[in-house]
């Protein structure tokens, strides 16, 4: 405990956030508001305010200063202030990473699994020239933020902020350059890229992407012929739960990836009845009926992957796709605990500082959760709680942030409370019946991995 709050303290260095802030511009000589106090009141003051506010900002600083004063703070230097700022917290958070996590039996095969998906936030309509959304019968306004999550050391890295209208797929590229060799990358078949996935490939990286109708499907003989695959023949015709065909080339041209796996794992009735009954309501307000073929493809979870078969077993795959859904649980902590999705006003400085704020916040809570609960596991074999941890640091950010400013030690003792707290209260409750993902995953580990490895 007390060498991870060590660790913890490096990331908050007033001297280096002073040299920040002049760098940045964002202090040009010396006044009562300090750059550190002023980052970190919006990163760990914030939390514990019912509605973020200036005026909660302003009373957490040494010297008091009026919410006019704080409000005249926010422009294009403050902005790239709490940029510089949070870049050098996150390289200090990616230098100290547990020894031990709880889901190392990952690195068996793969040094990283990286988790990629963005989330949308709708802003004022006064800020469309700046931040377009995508139009429609939504916001005319909005931010996309797109998130990488590394699974096993429960590390978050915020990657881009961009205007909501961007899409998915035009983002691909960002996220292939990520991806390293011999780490896993989870994605959403929104972000299928043909060129992207190849890159990932050449790499020596590698990819479980779900499969997109769209994209066809092919085999090559040793002729070098492609010859099209009755995928949905094949599935119905099939009596086993899960499906794979070892290598099969998608798209063309340009596009195409391949050869690739294509793994495809049957729901169950009743999941598949619910998928059915969306895709029919779906094309009943758009005027159309469903094909037979795209009601029997509703019943499959459906996946491509560049992983070979010794490292990624058919049932292996899908309860490792199934990880992907920690990002959504991610962004439900984000927008419920942080509240990244709440606007204060229409300033569009102040909006972006509010979001850098918010997500410096989440990526110190994610410092914490990556060596609270590596020690938890390797004492108890119990989980942290995100969503448990995040809710106990906002009943603790005003007191965080007033024991920073003013008492080194007795920050350090209010860390070390809050450390044996967590240890007790913000374990993942224990289900017979409802095991966690990572228990699934692990049962899944222990059945196809650990006996080769061993």
């Amino acid at each position: 405990m007390n060498q991870f709050i060590d660790q913890f303290t490096a990331c908050f260095q007033p001297e280096r956030c002073q040299q920040l802030a002049r760098a940045t511009g964002f202090v040009k000589r010396q006044g009562k508001i300090q750059p550190f106090e002023f980052l970190h009141a919006m990163a760990l003051a914030q939390l514990s305010a019912l509605h973020p506010s200036l005026s909660a900002q302003a009373q957490s600083y040494t010297e008091p200063v009026t919410r006019q004063a704080v409000a005249q703070r926010f422009g294009p230097a403050t902005v790239a202030f709490f940029q510089a700022a949070f870049q050098e917290v996150l390289h200090e958070s990616l230098d100290r990473r547990p020894l031990q996590p709880a889901a190392q039996a990952l690195r068996a095969h793969f040094r990283a699994v990286k988790l990629f998906d963005s989330t949308h936030l709708a802003w004022p309509d006064q800020l469309q020239e700046l931040f377009p959304a995508c139009g429609g019968g939504g916001a005319a306004a909005g931010l996309k933020v797109l998130l990488s999550y590394e699974y096993i050391q429960s590390q978050l890295q915020p990657l881009q902020l961009l205007p909501s209208k961007c899409s998915d797929q035009g983002l691909a590229d960002a996220i292939a350059s990520r991806v390293g060799p011999d780490e896993l990358a989870l994605m959403d078949k929104g972000f299928f890229k043909g060129p992207a996935l190849r890159a990932i490939d050449q790499r020596g990286g590698y990819f479980i992407i779900p499969w997109p109708r769209s994209v066809s499907v092919a085999e090559q003989d040793a002729t070098g012929q492609r010859h099209a695959v009755d995928l949905v023949g094949r599935l119905k015709s099939s009596p086993q739960a899960s499906v794979e065909i070892p290598a099969v080339r998608l798209g063309q041209g340009a596009s195409e990836v391949g050869p690739v796996r294509l793994l495809a794992y049957r729901f169950r009735e009743e999941v598949a009845n619910r998928r059915r009954a969306a895709l029919r309501e779906k094309c009943r307000t758009q005027g159309r009926t469903p094909t037979a073929e795209a009601l029997e493809l509703a019943g499959w979870l459906i996946l491509v992957t560049n992983a070979p078969a010794a490292w990624l077993p058919l049932p292996l795959g899908g309860s490792l796709y199934r990880l992907r859904w920690q990002i959504e649980l991610v962004f439900k902590q984000f927008k419920s605990v942080l509240r990244l999705d709440w606007v204060p006003g229409a300033h569009p400085y102040r909006l972006l500082c509010e979001v850098w704020g918010r997500l410096l916040a989440g990526l110190l809570l994610f410092f914490w959760h990556g060596h609270v609960n590596a020690l938890c596991w390797a004492t108890h074999q119990r989980e942290i709680s995100f969503a448990k941890l995040a809710r106990h640091f906002q009943q603790q950010g005003q007191l965080l942030a007033w024991t920073l400013f003013r008492d080194m030690g007795q920050w350090k003792q209010v860390l070390a409370q809050i450390w044996q707290m967590l240890m007790k209260l913000a374990r993942k409750e224990v289900q017979r019946s409802r095991k966690t993902t990572w228990q699934r995953l692990q049962q899944n580990l222990q059945d196809y991995w650990l006996p080769e490895t061993a």
